[in-house]
């Protein structure tokens, strides 16, 4: 039976991966594991060294794409593959690189986005807290005029996870290019229900008004429910998402 170890041997602010083994399509699933396990961290960006793991399935690299999309998605990471020369075809929209040291040194000078993070027991006072470093960031990060709008989204995504999940939560917030991501990550492996016509306004009916781009990556203790603000270049004009 196939084997394969993915050993993480950095987490932040890059999060490199090295996998060894055989890659098919049972073994692709502990692959993805780690993979999301690392994107929950909201790395700069992922490493992944493919340089000791055969592929054995032609549909691999389409699933490496599809990871690739979910990452530059959220949290905005790029994916970078170090891989054998065979494994280069077929999987453009990926960066790749023949040699480990070469893809190690472009993901390590990739910019780190800034951030402010906190851990909230799951008590109702928690959603103040949240509403501070928010505040706080938005200050921190010279993005002010936005900052009454991500202590809202804030507040919802800690109420969220103090209602359903009932685990320690965490808060991350960034300064990504062109807006703010903030991201609750929690105990609990069960998705949040997205808003339908019948809510009344509030929890994630308000998280999707009020953001641009919002989802939900579940891990393997848990989930991340996150939303981004855009901001201008004046940096504090919201572009609201689409009605």
């Amino acid at each position: 039976m196939p084997t394969l170890v993915c050993h993480v041997r950095r987490h932040l602010p890059i999060a490199e991966i090295v996998v060894a083994g055989t890659l098919d399509e049972s073994t692709v699933v502990e692959l993805g594991v780690t993979v999301t396990d690392c994107l929950a961290d909201q790395p700069d960006g992922v490493l992944l060294d493919l340089t000791a793991a055969p592929c054995l399935d032609p549909r691999l690299p389409a699933w490496l794409l599809g990871m690739a999309r979910t990452a530059r998605r959220w949290p905005g990471a790029p994916l970078l593959v170090a891989a054998p020369p065979a494994w280069l075809t077929g999987i453009d929209g990926i960066t790749t690189y023949a040699e480990t040291a070469d893809a190690v040194a472009t993901a390590r000078q990739l910019p780190a986005a800034p951030r402010r993070s906190l851990r909230l027991p799951p008590v109702a006072p928690s959603c103040a807290a949240a509403r501070d470093l928010a505040w706080q960031a938005c200050h921190d990060f010279g993005l002010r005029r936005p900052a009454q709008i991500v202590r809202l989204l804030a507040s919802e995504l800690a109420a969220n996870a103090i209602v359903h999940a009932r685990t320690e939560l965490q808060l991350t917030l960034r300064a990504v290019p062109g807006g703010i991501d903030v991201a609750v990550r929690d105990g609990d492996p069960f998705p949040p229900q997205a808003p339908g016509p019948h809510d009344a306004g509030g929890g994630l009916e308000l998280v999707s008004a009020l953001s641009r781009d919002w989802g939900c990556l579940l891990t393997s203790d848990g989930k991340v429910v996150w939303a981004r603000v855009e901001v201008l270049s004046d940096q504090g004009t919201l572009r609201r998402a689409p009605a």
